[in-house]
This record gives structure tokens, C-alpha cells and sequence, in this order.
């Protein structure tokens, strides 16, 4: 089978490897759709994303959906030929984090199109990939493969909401207008939030968060017109930029919550007197755990819409510009890959 891998910063190749073999509990998926995701750009341009330093050559992708090819002798449920979207977590299920229902943080996590594992788990920019059967969700009714492959990040965007807890009647500051930013305004808007602005440095981002229903937009660049926001009870960070989170604090009501979800610099400084002496709440939010199928049926039930976010499309063999137009970040939000 044919694999697009990444060797380096940048480069992303296409290879030949052997066609995945299907155990007793596993199916064997064709990806259709795969949706390239902040840290797969991470992966392309640095080389690494985060603390995930690669050790080898390896597929990215893991927002994906596609049809069953294979089934392995002991599944139920699933059939050759289905429709499906793919969780792509595969925690351990045995340590405390997943004993205590946050498998997000398992220490023992495999991931699709990760390096945070190893040996690294090849993710959906390859014919085929392996998954356990678990994983697979049948799509109803009402959702398209192709919107199945924003599920995934959808379920991040509610992940993150849930840490705030309660959002109905409250005013929410989005910093950070990319698409897990446009979903978290999808989520806090189906989830009943009074208020909502979202600020980023693109006119285009400002402008696609206009036209999907949120209250205000700001440019952050603009201190003055910062300055006049707020104050907002809950701010979600979907930047990555630590400017983004010192807005964040500043903006926040006194006994506000503050939500980091963009993958930040290993190291930078930050207002630890404000958010001591205004009592603030510092949470992270790291992938997602319980809420796949509460995704599916939202979006199904048409509460939360996953319309206009995929903006361009390139066939498998495009991978490598697919990777660069993802890269460039501009006049675009999500970019989706179609085999």
C-alpha cells in the first residue's frame, strides 16, 4: 500500500509499506477523508509537535473517516462496506487515568498519526490503516464522511468547553479563530452562551466567525479596542500564543475560568500575580475523552452544525501541498485530504 510518511521538517514523501494485518478485534479502514489538524502543521513545519519528537518516519492524519475494507473474526456490529468515523485514542484501559475515566491522559496512550507513542502509530495518510473495532462509529443518518472527519475535533472544541463547566448564560472570550477555535464557538453557541467574541489577527478568521454567529470579533493587535472588551466569566485559549493567554487574564473576571487549549511554547512568562489575586481559574485541556458519541449525535441532531469549515480539498496524491496550503494559514480554515 501507498503511505504519504514524514522524514523531516517539510517533508513528507510518498512510500511503500506492508498492507496492514487485521486481528480478531480490529478492522481494516480505507480513509476517504482526512482533515489536517494544528498539530500535523506542527509536525510539518518543525519536525515535531510539542514535547513529540518522531524517531523515525511515520504517517500523520488522525482526523479521519472511511469504510470498512476488513473485519476481524470477533467483531460484532460492523461490516464490510460501512461508513464509519474513527476515534483515533487508543488508551491502555488498565492504568489509574483510564480507571478514573480520563483516558486522555493515559500514559500508555497509542494515537493515530502521533509520535507521542512508541513504536509511532501511522495514522490515515496512508490506502489503508488498522483500527481497533471499538473505535468505529457507523455514521447515521444526517452526517456525510466527509463532515465525519470533523468529528474528532469537534470532540477537542466540547472537551474543552466541558472544563469550564457551565457556559449557559455566560460571556465567553475565543482566543484564536482556526477551526478548533470555530468549533468551540460552534459548542459554546449550541451549549446556550450569552455572549461571545472571538479575537485573531486574521481578517479572514474574524470574518468566518461572523458569519458562523458570534457577537464580536477583535483584532488583538489593536490594544485600544482590547482594552474595551469584557469582563468575560469564561476565556477559551485556541491560539497557541502566550500574548493570546495574557489577553486572557487580563480579560477575565475576577473568579474567571481560563481554558488552554492550543499547544503553547515549552516556556514563556505569564501574569501569575493576576491570576492569583483575581482567583482565576487555570485548566488545560488535552485531546478529548468521553464525548464521541455525544458528538455524533448533536451534529446529527443538527445541534451543532459543521457547515463551511472545510475549505479546500486535495486528493491523496497532493498530500505533501495539501501540507504547505495547510501551512499557510491564510484565506482557508480546515483542509481536508480525499482518497
Amino acid at each position: 500500500m501507498k503511505s504519504f510518511l514524514l522524514y523531516g521538517p517539510k517533508e513528507v514523501r510518498l512510500a511503500e509499506k506492508p498492507m496492514p494485518t487485521c486481528g480478531p478485534k480490529q478492522v481494516i479502514v480505507q480513509p476517504k477523508y482526512t482533515g489536517i489538524c494544528g498539530s500535523d502543521i506542527h509536525y510539518f513545519r518543525d519536525g515535531y509537535c510539542g514535547s513529540f519528537k518522531p524517531k523515525y518516519p511515520f504517517a500523520l492524519g488522525h482526523e479521519f473517516s472511511g469504510v470498512i475494507h476488513s473485519v476481524g473474526e470477533q467483531v460484532t456490529g460492523l461490516a464490510v462496506g460501512d461508513q464509519v468515523a474513527i476515534d483515533p485514542s487508543m488508551p491502555c484501559g488498565s492504568c489509574s487515568y483510564c480507571r478514573g475515566g480520563k483516558y486522555n491522559l493515559c500514559l500508555n496512550m497509542r494515537f493515530f498519526g502521533s509520535a507521542s507513542c512508541d513504536p509511532h502509530h501511522d495514522g490515515s495518510m496512508g490506502e489503508f490503516v488498522v483500527a481497533p473495532a471499538s473505535n468505529c462509529y457507523v455514521l447515521p443518518p444526517g452526517i456525510s464522511l466527509s463532515q465525519a472527519s470533523l468529528l474528532e475535533p469537534l470532540c477537542v472544541a466540547m472537551h474543552a468547553v466541558r472544563q469550564a463547566e457551565q457556559i449557559a448564560g455566560k460571556r465567553v472570550l475565543i482566543t484564536g479563530g482556526g477551526p478548533i477555535g470555530q468549533l468551540i464557538l460552534r459548542v459554546v453557541r449550541a451549549f446556550g452562551a450569552y455572549s461571545i467574541a472571538l479575537s485573531d489577527v486574521s481578517a479572514y478568521a474574524r470574518e468566518f466567525a461572523l458569519a458562523s454567529g458570534v457577537q464580536q470579533v477583535i483584532d488583538p493587535t489593536d490594544k485600544t479596542a482590547l482594552s474595551q472588551l469584557g469582563p468575560f466569566d469564561i476565556v477559551l485559549e485556541a491560539s497557541g500564543n502566550p500574548s493570546a493567554l495574557s489577553d486572557g487574564i487580563q480579560l477575565l473576571h475576577r473568579g474567571g475560568t481560563l481554558v488552554l487549549v492550543g499547544t503553547l511554547p515549552e516556556t514563556f512568562s505569564i501574569f501569575g500575580n493576576a491570576i492569583m489575586s483575581k482567583q482565576l481559574r487555570l485548566l488545560g485541556s488535552f485531546r478529548f475523552a468521553n464525548v464521541f458519541e455525544e458528538a455524533i449525535n448533536l451534529v446529527a441532531a443538527g445541534i451543532i452544525k459543521l457547515d463551511g469549515l472545510i475549505t479546500d480539498t486535495y486528493a491523496f496524491a497532493e498530500t505533501p501541498l495539501a501540507m504547505e496550503r495547510a501551512l499557510e494559514k491564510t484565506n482557508s480554515m480546515k483542509i481536508q485530504i480525499v482518497s
